[in-house]
């Protein structure tokens, strides 16, 4: 219990920053879907993120993952540290070069050549992206969990302020005020919004100066080749993973009609953002965890407290699932203030197949731990690739039939291949003792009432009622095999 008391404190720390940071940076959602003129302009803003995300696998060449492999390995991480920062930076200014001088054929092959400068602002953010995910790595690897938390609130709270500055402020001031006005219509809403995440990205590498010092110590060709032989299998995990991530909102916009897809885009977005709140605690869990799982993987029972994380995390997960449900309907409003959105008939349909296929992400990350320590990432690719051809076919076959209620099951089936193929490898290559018929057990009851709840229509005391006897069913389940097993 002591191992789950520890994560638990650092889960809740890295929240601090990630729940917490992803909560006030929600507020940008009623922002953009009030203040946006066109609801198409935020399927703009969809695709171009859809875009980033893929970027910054690339940009991030898996060695996130690689520091902490091999910081374990050395008795001091700072040499990690410096080799893999200066491989990303260096690599990193060349994608910043071609920026630069493509930005148009790479903006006509998004579908915004209008918007050459898009390119380069971008690459600029997914640059100082990964210098800051190696510094952040940095300090989870040395437990300072507060100290990432203060850079990461920084960081979100930045984004927030430029955006309420040229969303809201500018305009208002220029009613009154010629330069505002000047400077407010110099560029168009999205591009304030792109400009805003510019300034958060480039400010975030100053708060990390005291990480990034550690550069000074060079690059280790050696250390390099081996870290780049273990990382590599890393990028095509994760490009498989933010196919199936965000590759959805790319596809709506190249298969659906120009004059539909932003829009199309634009809804699929802004629903997706109410699946999320699981997201925040998976991504939280995950900062605070993956240290723990290198730094245990040295014990002789590290798969045995393997297994013991993973029973606590899906507790965890099926209640804030079912929590989820229960609150939606009166969160979406408040988030989504343009009602224009409500409209589309599939909005809110959407958003229990996607907080569903959140959760079976969080047990794939969970799972994940067997590849990373074993060192088996090229094997461990092979979830992440069976995810991504399921994200392609179905979406491309779905979407023009169903639209994005196709992309949003595509998702959920997606990731539920990758939680079976991914325990069946681990079976094979490193066998982890999960309490298989507990967790089946677990989720079975989940999304039994997760049905019930978004089609009952029982209302929010009834619902409530629902909610509260899960946890009583968690709390008395646990207690009679905690018993029957002394």
């Amino acid at each position: 219990m002591s191992v789950i008391r520890k994560l638990a404190s650092q889960t809740a720390i890295y929240g601090l920053s990630t729940m917490l940071g992803r909560l006030i940076n929600y507020l940008l959602v009623p922002l953009y879907t009030r203040t946006l003129v066109n609801v198409a302009d935020y399927g703009v803003v969809g695709v171009m993120f859809g875009y980033a995300s893929i970027g910054a696998v690339l940009f991030a060449f898996g060695l996130e993952t690689g520091f902490f492999n091999f910081a374990r390995k050395q008795e001091k991480p700072e040499p990690v540290f410096a080799t893999a920062a200066h491989f990303v930076l260096l690599t990193g200014l060349i994608w910043i070069f071609l920026s630069r001088f493509f930005g148009f054929e790479i903006m006509a092959f998004i579908g915004y050549p209008h918007a050459p400068e898009y390119a380069f602002w971008f690459t600029v953010i997914l640059v100082s992206d990964a210098v800051s995910s190696l510094a952040f790595a940095y300090l989870r690897q040395q437990q300072k969990p507060w100290n990432f938390a203060w850079v990461k609130l920084s960081n979100i709270g930045i984004n927030v302020i430029a955006n309420l500055f040229f969303l809201v402020f500018l305009p208002y001031w220029g009613k009154s005020h010629d330069w505002a006005q000047q400077l407010y219509y110099s560029q168009t809403q999205v591009s304030w919004i792109f400009i805003s995440n510019l300034i958060a990205s480039t400010v975030t590498l100053v708060l990390l100066s005291p990480v990034l010092k550690h550069l000074t110590l060079g690059m280790d060709l050696q250390l390099l080749k081996r870290m780049l032989k273990y990382s590599y299998p890393i990028v095509f995990i994760g490009l498989a993973g933010m196919i199936n991530e965000t590759f959805d909102r790319i596809l709506i916009k190249l298969i659906l009609p120009d004059s539909q897809s932003d829009y199309q885009v634009s809804i699929y977005s802004a629903f997706y953002k109410l699946s999320m709140v699981l997201t925040l605690f998976v991504q939280a869990f995950r900062f605070a965890v993956e240290p723990y799982f290198f730094e245990q993987a040295k014990q002789l029972n590290a798969q045995e407290s393997y297994a013991y994380i993973m029973k606590w995390f899906v507790y965890v997960v099926s209640s804030i699932y079912l929590g989820t449900l229960l609150i939606l309907p009166y969160i979406a409003p408040i988030l989504i203030q343009n009602p224009a959105y409500f409209d589309h008939p599939d909005g809110m349909k959407i958003v229990p197949y996607l907080l569903a296929a959140n959760l079976f992400l969080g047990l794939y990350y969970t799972l994940s731990v067997w590849y990373k320590v074993s060192e088996k990432t090229h094997i461990g690719a092979i979830p992440a690739f069976a995810g991504a051809a399921i994200t392609l076919i179905l979406n491309i076959l779905l979407i023009p039939k169903i639209g994005i209620l196709g992309a949003a099951l595509t998702t959920l089936l997606a990731y539920f291949s990758m939680v079976i193929s991914g325990y069946l490898l681990s079976r094979k290559y490193y066998p982890i003792p999960y309490d298989l018929p507990r967790i089946l057990i677990i989720l079975l009851v989940t999304f039994s009432l997760g049905y019930i709840l978004t089609n009952a229509k029982l209302g929010f005391v009834g619902n409530s009622l629902i909610f509260v006897a899960f946890i009583s069913f968690l709390y008395t389940y646990e207690t009679k095999i905690k018993h029957a097993t002394r």
